[in-house]
């Protein structure tokens, strides 16, 4: 008894770190500080699918760890494509290694979705993707059993639609037409 009481304990607390990290991950503005704390997420979440025995979706967070520091790295310009590949082939050998029937293409679908925007760079389709790279993570969540790491990822795919349009869509302002400096010397001259 005292260990599932242990084990409940430490599901929760990783789960709540790694929701505390994400969520506001997704309201930052600058890259870095976006990845740095989905990168301790990360963390937290390979923590917590292990001690849930969760495998295949352990297997994906620490690859997506790992994602995470180098694509911080690449904090102004675009990792090498082959990268990407590198973390896509690890991701399938890994996927078949703790293969557990259907629900195993859940994260790794997923994980797939959010690499290739974390790739992609742009703090916009990172936001975009976390969101729908996360909704079948939602799903294996409920599978697995896993209720505290669900509502983690319905708040976090939530915060990173929310963060989507407050900071992509409503939070660009259109700079102000400059006129030529060429026409007010024309002008002026008149």
């Amino acid at each position: 008894m005292d260990g599932e009481i242990l084990t409940f304990i430490l599901e929760q607390t990783f789960g709540i770190l790694a929701l505390i990290c994400t969520v506001v991950s997704m309201q930052l503005k600058k890259k870095r500080h976006l990845m740095l704390l989905q990168t301790a997420s990360e963390a937290f979440i390979v923590a917590q699918y292990l001690v849930k025995n969760a495998i295949t979706g352990s297997f994906m967070a620490m690859v997506s760890f790992v994602r995470d520091v180098i694509f911080t790295k690449y904090e102004k310009h675009r990792a090498p494509f082959w990268i990407l590949i590198v973390i896509y082939i690890i991701m399938t050998i890994l996927t078949a290694i703790s293969w557990a029937g259907p629900i195993s293409l859940l994260p790794y679908v997923g994980s797939l979705i959010y690499a290739w925007t974390l790739w992609y760079g742009k703090t916009k389709w990172i936001r975009l993707g976390n969101a729908i790279g996360n909704s079948p993570y939602l799903i294996y969540t409920i599978l697995t059993g896993n209720y505290a790491l669900f509502i983690m990822t319905f708040l976090e795919v939530a915060s990173s639609a929310i963060g989507f349009f407050r900071l992509e869509v409503f939070g660009q302002k259109k700079s102000p037409r400059k006129k030529s400096t060429a026409k007010k010397s024309k002008t002026k001259k008149r």
